[in-house]
């Protein structure tokens, strides 16, 4: 049997891949075991319900990390910001 590796930074990507992975494997399963006729009803209500919170899902946490990215790099260490408000004088 194939296998597939996968590499994440997060344990948030982690999650994200194998749920999407689960949305593949749930279509699949869905479409054998439908009736004759009605795989793509099927399917298209799996689509078009799960497959549109997984879309959301995810559009919401790279959004996220990327507002969790931008706020460490604009926010300064306290001990920088503590000089800048002395002057970059030390305090003694």
């Amino acid at each position: 049997m194939p296998t597939l590796t996968i590499t994440y930074q997060t344990p948030e990507e982690r999650r994200a891949y194998e749920r999407a992975i689960a949305f593949v494997a749930e279509m699949h399963r869905i479409g054998a075991d439908a009736p004759d006729g009605g795989v793509i009803d099927a399917c298209e209500s799996v689509a078009l319900s799960q497959g549109r919170d997984l879309l959301r899902d995810t559009l919401a946490a790279a959004i996220q990390a990327r507002a969790e990215g931008l706020e460490k790099k604009s926010t300064p260490p306290a001990a920088t910001r503590r000089a800048a408000r002395d002057g970059g004088r030390g305090r003694s």
